[in-house]
């Protein structure tokens, strides 16, 4: 896993702030349980392009999975709001039953 991790991570060196590599160290950060630079991660790529709704989930349940729930709830929020205006019907549903998961 964790040469996974550098080998994103050199690629990103070499070429900068490429969305998709950002993603997937999210992704791969997530899968190590290392929830809090996933979340970090996921952020960066929603302030790269702020329609990347992928994010937006990833995002809200790392942030959930690292115990940040307010946080949580504000990525996954946020993602609903990007998701409708899109009118991407599935994707703000998806959201929103996650929202739900986080209570309160």
């Amino acid at each position: 896993m964790s040469d996974r991790i550098e080998s994103i991570r050199q690629m990103l060196a070499d070429s900068g702030d490429d969305i998709f590599l950002i993603y997937s160290l999210g992704m791969e950060l997530a899968s190590a349980g290392r929830w809090e630079e996933a979340a970090a991660e996921f952020r960066r790529c929603v302030e790269l392009d702020e329609n990347y709704l992928a994010a937006y989930a990833e995002g809200g349940k790392a942030l959930r999975a690292a115990g940040q729930i307010e946080q949580a709830r504000e990525m996954f929020t946020a993602g609903i709001e990007k998701a409708a205006a899109q009118g991407e019907s599935h994707t703000r549903d998806y959201l929103m039953s996650q929202l739900e998961g986080l209570g309160g």
